[in-house]
């Protein structure tokens, strides 16, 4: 039986899914929700390579609680990117083949 996921695990699967979702603020709010009791269960421990993910989203929480949607929009396109960066990383740390 396997255990409960990680904090990382938690992170990167959560900011994955809401970086998936297409649309505003109103698209994904328990996604949200989720992230950032994510973020908080985290604090300030973070390994350098989702330190940047976790600012993008933490970004994007705030700026929902603030209703603001421009700065929404810039974090949710700014966690795009750095989840596009830790993927490709583990991505290319993988061998090709078996």
């Amino acid at each position: 039986m396997r255990g409960a996921p990680g904090p990382r695990a938690r992170l990167v699967t959560t900011a994955t899914a809401v970086a998936l979702f297409r649309g505003g603020m109103d698209l994904c709010p328990d996604l949200l929700v989720r992230l950032d009791a994510v973020l908080r269960s985290l604090g300030g421990a973070l390994d350098d390579d989702l330190r940047e993910v976790a600012g993008a989203g933490r970004a994007l929480c705030d700026a929902r609680l603030d209703g603001d949607v421009a700065a929404f929009d810039d974090a949710k396109m700014r966690l795009w990117r750095e989840l596009a960066r830790y993927w490709a990383g583990r991505a290319l740390g993988m061998p090709a083949t078996n």
